[in-house]
């Protein structure tokens, strides 16, 4: 597969902001969101039907859609940001354009529930997309100054990142050892489960994998990754990085697996690295999917190899 990477963001550039999923709950919210990247030098332009309320969902699957693919083919937004994530990314993969993508590739930013959408943009076109803040769950709220630099840097710099230093006062959990290189893909577990079996989700071989949920039973968890492995969607990957599993608890009083217990039982001798700091959490570390990455348990180092974005 031929990798696409877009073109860096540079100050004055304009923004687009969409709602693939469910809708947001607060104006004030999203206005500080839009505050943010103006303060910055950026401009902003809000998709047509970003306020549209329908149930559970930011609108119709139509409209939906329709700001991603409008954004996606005017070429003077250069990064779409979304609003949250919810549930609704998987209603409208059938609805975007995927050749205009490969026309005019261009940074595209989201987590949780926008995991299908990522997953979909690379397996029908090769873009690199970034695991990073969404603008109201966390850029209308002030970001550390770490995790802030690191985003920006992700975005801005044709240079590659290299060791990410942000933990530099954590030790990153290590079930079993090896050092990997591959492609990092990767992102919600309950929303990869939800496109096996579909022409949406990419292949992991070679990869290293990133996971990550919230407010999951350690049973369930248990159950999504063997569904992935019966399907051999596991196969041959190169390695883990587990993220944020902080809220997947199991019920009071009830007898339960270690989360440990169930990645080790399921990957076996695959290197996996554990409570790396992205996901559901504050301050997560941007992930760009689709770059070249090396894990180094002896090191307790995770390295981006290549840049995300070119000139």
């Amino acid at each position: 597969m031929t990798i696409l990477k877009p073109k860096a963001l540079k100050k004055g550039d304009t923004i687009g902001i969409v709602a693939p999923a469910s809708p947001h709950s607060s104006n004030d919210k999203l206005t500080n969101g839009i505050r943010y990247f103006e303060q910055l030098g950026y401009k902003v332009v809000i998709g047509k039907h970003i306020n549209d309320k329908m149930g559970y969902l930011a609108g119709t699957d139509k409209s939906r859609a329709s700001d991603i693919n409008n954004f996606l083919n005017d070429k003077k937004i250069k990064a779409i940001f979304c609003t949250r994530g919810g549930y609704g990314s998987h209603r409208i993969l059938d609805l975007i354009d995927y050749d205009i993508i490969k026309r005019n590739p261009k940074i595209f930013v989201g987590y949780s529930d926008i995991t299908a959408l990522q997953l979909a943009i690379f397996k029908k076109t090769g873009l690199v997309t970034f695991a990073g803040p969404m603008v109201i769950p966390d850029l209308s709220e002030k970001l550390s100054i770490d995790s802030e630099e690191h985003f920006w840097k992700c975005l801005t710099s044709p240079i590659p990142v290299g060791v990410i230093n942000l933990f530099k006062n954590q030790t990153l959990k290590v079930l079993t050892h090896g050092k990997v290189t591959g492609k990092i893909l990767g992102g919600n577990l309950s929303v990869i489960t939800a496109l096996a079996g579909t022409s949406y989700l990419p292949s992991f071989k070679n990869s290293i994998l990133t996971l990550e949920d919230i407010e999951e039973r350690p049973y369930r968890i248990d159950r999504m990754l063997h569904q992935l492995k019966l399907a051999g969607l596991l196969n041959n990957l190169s390695g883990v990085i587990s993220g944020d599993f902080s809220t997947c608890l199991p019920e009071k009083d009830k007898p339960s697996l270690k989360l440990e217990e169930i990645f080790k039982s399921v990957l076996k001798k695959i290197p996996i690295m554990m409570d790396f700091k992205f996901g559901h959490i504050r301050n997560s570390i941007t992930i760009p999917y689709g770059i070249n990455v090396k894990l180094d348990t002896k090191k307790n180092e995770i390295s981006f190899l290549e840049n995300a974005v070119i000139d």
